[in-house]
C-alpha cells in the first residue's frame, strides 16, 4: 500500500460523500424499502448531464485508489481491481444512504456510471504507471521536454488544470448554432469596441502571463516554452467555441497576446525573480477577477455553506471548482524561491492565502451582482496545499533514497 496516496484518497471520499448527501436534512425511513432502487429498470428520465457528472466525479477517486493499492512488485491487475471495487462500494454506500433523504433519488444507473468513472480513473493511473517506467514513452518524452525534477510534472498538471477549467464540463457542441453562439462575444466586441471589458481583459492578461511563467518553469529551454505556451493557450481559448456553455471573447485573446512581451522579458530574469513575478501576476489576476462588477444591481450576502452553488449547478460547478484551484496550485509551485522546499512556509503561506481570498470575498458584499462564497477560500487553500505537500513528500522520498 502506498501511504502517500492515503490522505488524498480519504479527502476525495469525504468530498464525494459531502456532494452525494448534501444538504443532510429531512432524514426519514424509506417507505418503499431499502433496496427497491437495486433494479435494472431504467428511470423514466435519464439526464445526460447527470450521467456525465457521475462519471467525472469518480475519475479522481479511481486514480487515487489505484495509487493507494499499488505494490512495488510490479503487479498492476490487483490494485486496478481493488480500486474499481472500492469505488463501487463507496457508490453503493452513497446510493443506499440517499434512500433516507427525501431530496435524493438513488438509482442503479448512478451506481453503474460511478463505477465507470472509477474504472476510467484506475485505467488512467495504470497507463501512467506503465508509461513512467524508465523505458516507457512518458519517461522518454519527459526527458526531452520537461524540466528536471518533480516540478516539471507538477507544472504540466497545472497547465492541464487550467485547460480543464476552460473546457469543463467537456460537452462538445459541434452544430452551427452552437459554434455561432460561441463566437458572439468576439464578433460583437470587434464591431463595437465600447463593449470591450477592461476588467475581464486584465484578468486574462494577469492569469495567462502568470501561467506562462509556469510554462517557462515546466519545459526545457530547448523546447521553446514561450511559443509552445502561446500556441497551447490560443488553441485552448479558440476551442471553447466547440464546448457547450463556453464562448470566445476578444478580451481573452487580447489578454493572451498582451502578455507575450512580458513573458519574453521574463525569460531574461533569474529563476527567483521570474518565479516571484509569476506569483504576483497570479495574485493580481485573482484580485482583478474577484473585484470586477457582476451582473445585476443587488449586492448579495455571503454564502457560508461550502459548495452550495457548485452543487446547485453541477455541470458548471466543475469548471467553477477548477477555476478556484488552479491559480493557487500555480502559486504554490512557484513560491519556494530557491530555498529548498521552504518547509516552514507551507502553513504560514496557507494562512495568508486563506485570509487574502476571504478578504476579497468579503469585499464582494459591496459589489453589486457578486455573490461572496466561503467555498472560494477553501478551494484556494486546497490549491495551495496540494502541490506543497506533494513536493515535501517527494523531497522526503529523495532524501530517504539517498541514505546508504
Amino acid at each position: 500500500m502506498n501511504r502517500k496516496a492515503l490522505l488524498p484518497a480519504l479527502a476525495c471520499v469525504l468530498l464525494i460523500a459531502y456532494a452525494s448527501l448534501f444538504p443532510f436534512s429531512g432524514w426519514r425511513l424509506p417507505g418503499a424499502g431499502l433496496f427497491v432502487w437495486c433494479t435494472f429498470e431504467l428511470p423514466d428520465h435519464v439526464s445526460k448531464s447527470d450521467l456525465l457528472v457521475n462519471v467525472i466525479a469518480y475519475v479522481p477517486l479511481g486514480y487515487l485508489l489505484f495509487r493507494l493499492f499499488r505494490r512495488d512488485d510490479g503487479r498492476l491487475a490487483l490494485p486496478f481491481l481493488c480500486a474499481v471495487f472500492g469505488g463501487s462500494a463507496l457508490s453503493f454506500a452513497m446510493e443506499f444512504t440517499q434512500a433516507f433523504l427525501p431530496d435524493r433519488t438513488p438509482s442503479v444507473v448512478d451506481l453503474c456510471t460511478n463505477t465507470a468513472g472509477t474504472s476510467a480513473g484506475a485505467l488512467l493511473a495504470l497507463c501512467w504507471q506503465q508509461a513512467a517506467v524508465p523505458e516507457g514513452a512518458w519517461s522518454r518524452w519527459r526527458a526531452s521536454f520537461l524540466a528536471a525534477g518533480i516540478r516539471g510534472e507538477l507544472g504540466l498538471c497545472v497547465l492541464l488544470l487550467w485547460l480543464s477549467s476552460q473546457w469543463a464540463p467537456f460537452v462538445p457542441s459541434l452544430d452551427f448554432g452552437g459554434i455561432k453562439n460561441g463566437l458572439k462575444p468576439l464578433w460583437y466586441t470587434a464591431n463595437d469596441l465600447s463593449r470591450f471589458d477592461l476588467a475581464q481583459a486584465g484578468t486574462y492578461f494577469f492569469y495567462l502571463a502568470g501561467l506562462g511563467v509556469v510554462a517557462q518553469e515546466t519545459f526545457r529551454r530547448r523546447a521553446l516554452p514561450l511559443p509552445l505556451f502561446t500556441f497551447f493557450a490560443a488553441g485552448v481559448l479558440c476551442a471553447k467555441i466547440f464546448i457547450q456553455g463556453h464562448q470566445l471573447s476578444l478580451e481573452a485573446l487580447a489578454g493572451l497576446f498582451a502578455g507575450v512581451p512580458l513573458l519574453l522579458a521574463a525569460g531574461f530574469l533569474g529563476e527567483k525573480s521570474r518565479r516571484l513575478m509569476g506569483c504576483l501576476l497570479l495574485v493580481a489576476g485573482f484580485a482583478c477577477y474577484e473585484l470586477k462588477p457582476g451582473v445585476g444591481s443587488v449586492a448579495a450576502g455571503i454564502s457560508w455553506i461550502p459548495f452550495k452553488g457548485q452543487l446547485a449547478h453541477e455541470l458548471s460547478g466543475f469548471g467553477s471548482i477548477l477555476e478556484g484551484v488552479w491559480p493557487f496550485a500555480a502559486m504554490s509551485l512557484l513560491f519556494p524561491l530557491g530555498r529548498g522546499e521552504a518547509r516552514g512556509a507551507v502553513w504560514p503561506g496557507a494562512a495568508a492565502v486563506f485570509s487574502f481570498v476571504f478578504l476579497l470575498e468579503w469585499q464582494q458584499l459591496a459589489i453589486p451582482g457578486r455573490i461572496p462564497d466561503l467555498t472560494q477560500a477553501l478551494l484556494a487553500l486546497a490549491g495551495w496545499l496540494a502541490p506543497a505537500f506533494y513536493l515535501r513528500s517527494a523531497a522526503k522520498g529523495a532524501r530517504a533514497g539517498a541514505v546508504p
